[in-house]
């Protein structure tokens, strides 16, 4: 299976690889572009999950407070 660096390197060599395939044939890279981006070191967006985001349950603390 490899190491984490040898799988992060084959993810990114792939991911380049698609760029040229895309560009070849006039499409859009901007998706790639973004995922090659955050694995050469730029932070991913934050966004809340789980019961951060659940109205649920911000229904039901909401009642109690």
């Amino acid at each position: 299976m490899g190491s984490k660096s040898q799988r992060q390197n084959q993810h990114i060599k792939r991911i380049e690889v698609k760029i040229k395939k895309f560009k070849k044939r006039n499409r859009s890279i901007e998706g790639l572009e973004k995922e090659l981006g955050y694995m050469l070191g730029e932070p991913r967006p934050t966004f809340k999950t789980g019961r951060d985001c659940d109205l649920r349950y911000k229904k039901h603390w909401q009642k109690q407070a």
